[in-house]
């Protein structure tokens, strides 16, 4: 096993089973995560789900080149009705959630299984390079019901006929008073491996079996390094690991979007929107930072954009 120092926590760690020539990539978030879920402070059900939403979202795009932003997203007919977790190629990370925030004011039991929370939906999957002049791609699957890892594992299999697994967990660390999350995602790379097709699937088999040895406990121990978990799980059949890729919560919202995003309205218009304080109020999505402009600031903008 090739072994180079790396961040116990944020980090995505590309890694190849030697023998199998399976690869993989490990997931550990703390920051990132916990930045992103105390923004809003959501209920927990809906926090556990968005975390792992933003684990997942860190671990596919680790296997994807792409020059921009992939994105996962959740539209569910439930009680979340829109769920967001981006990540760029250099490791910047964010979402947000929207739901119906009175299904968990009311007496009833808070909904908190995956089929209450999304209902039916689709979840999409997107590498937007548009920025960067080059292509946007999608891939769409509908929600099965069970888990945002099944749903996953669904599209993969439909979609992409790749096999994979998917080992993940969230969590509120009480002691820390941190949320943390981890992912290992395994997959198959037929063109690439050389051992005949019942070496493949026995190959498989052992290696499914190996990921779900991993506990909660271990995926989520700051104190334990990836490249040691790795080792663990996998030692037998050689584990090569790659470049890690730091990960880190970062919104690209500034003054300059919030102006972009106003000019779309006219002058008028955006001025019939200032609240009781006489300000036009922006609060942005995924980092719940609050933009106050005055009458001057919305004369400004408008008087910039003629120019």
């Amino acid at each position: 096993m090739n072994v180079s120092s790396t961040s116990h926590l944020d980090v995505m760690r590309p890694f190849q089973l030697e023998k199998s020539q399976l690869r993989g990539r490990l997931v550990r978030l703390g920051g990132a995560v916990d930045a992103v879920l105390k923004a809003h402070a959501y209920p927990k059900p809906v926090s556990d789900m968005l975390g792992e939403l933003l684990v997942l979202a860190g671990g596919l795009a680790g296997g994807l080149k792409f020059d921009g932003r992939f994105s996962l997203q959740v539209r569910g007919e439930g009680v979340v009705r829109l769920m967001v977790a981006d990540v760029t190629n250099d490791g910047q990370m964010r979402g947000y959630a929207s739901f119906d925030a009175e299904r968990f004011d009311g007496p009833d039991e808070d909904p908190a299984g995956f089929g209450d929370l999304v209902g039916s939906g689709l979840m999409a999957l997107t590498v937007d390079q548009a920025a960067a002049g080059g292509e946007t791609y999608q891939g769409i699957v509908r929600l099965d019901g069970r888990s945002l890892r099944d749903s996953m594992l669904t599209y993969f299999h439909q979609s992409e006929q790749v096999p994979t697994g998917i080992r993940s967990v969230v969590a509120y660390d009480e002691v820390a008073a941190q949320w943390r999350a981890a992912a290992v995602i395994v997959q198959a790379m037929p063109e690439e491996g050389s051992p005949g097709e019942r070496d493949r699937e026995e190959d498989w088999r052992r290696t499914m079996v190996l990921l779900q040895t991993a506990s909660d406990n271990e995926l989520l121990d700051p104190e334990l390094a990836p490249d040691t978990l790795l080792y663990r799980l996998f030692h037998e059949d050689g584990v090569r690991v790659f470049e890690p890729l730091d990960l880190a919560f970062g919104c690209s919202c500034d003054d300059g979007r919030v102006g972009r995003m106003l000019r779309r309205f006219e002058r008028d218009e955006v001025l019939e929107m200032r609240d009781p304080s006489g300000a036009v109020v922006v609060t942005c999505e995924f980092c719940s930072r609050v933009y106050r402009l005055s009458d001057a600031d919305i004369f400004t903008l408008f008087e910039d954009s003629l120019h």
